[in-house]
């Protein structure tokens, strides 16, 4: 047994340990850390300009799978529009 671990075994027996931290305590520790590092990232996030107005995308047309062409005119004004890339695997 190391000096460390004999003397706080002897702490204990003579009942004088050391306070720990109550739970609670803990707790407004982790909810304050947690929040610190949420708020940086949104701090970050806004001062990176994405909370900027977005930009209007440009117009395109797109072949469908039906061999009818799509554009962004189509739906404009009438619902949002997300277009996705998939990259294939090689």
């Amino acid at each position: 047994m190391g000096s460390k671990a004999r003397k706080k075994l002897e702490q204990r027996r003579k009942g004088r340990t050391e306070p720990r931290p109550s739970r609670r305590r803990k707790w407004i520790i982790g909810v304050f850390l947690a929040s610190l590092i949420v708020g940086g990232g949104l701090w970050v996030w806004q001062w990176n300009g994405t909370w900027a107005t977005p930009e209007p995308a440009p117009r395109f047309n797109l072949l469908a799978s039906t061999n009818r062409v799509i554009t962004l005119d189509d739906y404009l004004g009438k619902q949002e529009v997300v277009l996705l890339f998939y990259m294939a695997a090689g």
